[in-house]
């Protein structure tokens, strides 16, 4: 009784998402971890995957712990195997969940990672601003920087901006593309 109670329990628990996630170097060297790619070289790190049981594979294992405790499986129980059809379908369907998972990547890295090179270079044109700014002879000139750096901000969230609607954009390709094919 506690092994069903246990699988059925397991049952509840979510699936986990597959998110990528990518290890960088920060500007201090630190290391980092992001669901974005750093740059355009950027590769998603290899995770390991861990899925709850299916309703089949929990009722097989049910029946099997039956019959380990010296009880006959019940007619149900031996019924209950996968069929080849439904072990096919299943594989397709995962194909198509990693298939769908790689083109998202793949849109990732190619929005996100030129779009984080653009913000980048806007930031360290920012910076530069700013010890002007430190060092700025008069108001004129300060406020003349500090309008510099108005835009260099309004840039960067045009930026993210752009990038966030392109990457929701090529998500939307994938998961039609992949989900039309299952």
């Amino acid at each position: 009784m506690p092994a069903i109670f246990l699988t059925l329990l397991l049952l509840l628990l979510p699936t986990t998402a597959m998110a990528q996630v990518y290890k960088c170097k920060g500007k201090s060297g630190e290391t980092m971890y992001s669901e974005h790619p750093c740059d355009a070289r950027a590769e998603p790190m290899k995770l390991r995957e861990h899925t709850a049981p299916t309703p089949v594979a929990a009722s097989g294992q049910a029946s099997a712990e039956a019959s380990v405790e010296g009880s006959e499986p019940s007619a149900e129980g031996s019924s209950s195997a996968p069929s080849a059809a439904s072990a096919a379908n299943a594989k397709a369907a995962e194909e198509s969940r990693a298939a769908e998972r790689s083109c998202i990547a793949n849109a990732t890295a190619s929005v996100y990672g030129p779009s984080n090179d653009r913000v980048s270079t806007l930031q360290q044109q920012m910076t530069l601003l700013n010890e002007q700014l430190a060092n700025a002879p008069d108001a004129q000139r300060s406020q003349a920087l500090r309008t510099r750096m108005a835009t260099f901000r309004q840039a960067i969230s045009r930026e993210h901006g752009n990038a966030h609607a392109q990457m929701n954009a090529a998500r939307q390709r994938c998961l039609e593309q992949h989900r039309s094919a299952r």
